[in-house]
């Protein structure tokens, strides 16, 4: 029975650690306003403007200095991750999925 349950959180642990991965990346590429990182980072999402991927970065880069993010939930039904990036001057919420490859297919920030 214990070798079940660590055997299951071994696994619970892998999309976990792909996803945070995957979300610092992304967040990276948009602070440094790099929309064909950000086009090559997202599985089945169409074409991504230069304007869409500056004016995300902008509203992040007013935040100031990136210092990384906090996992807040998790959501197994959606393979869904709400993180919160900290700056140094604020923070916000991204939300990201993955799809059944354990690819970036949703990108969000509130």
């Amino acid at each position: 029975m214990l070798l079940a349950a660590a055997a299951f959180a071994g696994c619970a642990a892998a999309p976990q650690a792909q996803a945070q991965r995957l979300t610092e990346s992304m967040t990276r590429a948009i602070l440094s306003d790099n929309p064909g990182s950000v086009a090559h980072g997202l599985s089945g999402v169409g074409k991504i403007s230069r304007a869409e991927v500056g004016l995300l970065s902008d509203k992040l880069n007013a935040l100031g200095k990136y210092q990384g993010l906090k996992l807040l939930a998790y959501n197994a039904t959606k393979n869904e991750f709400a993180y919160r990036a900290n700056f140094t001057k604020g923070e916000t919420r991204i939300v990201v999925r993955l799809d059944r490859q354990d690819r970036l297919s949703a990108y969000r920030v509130f």
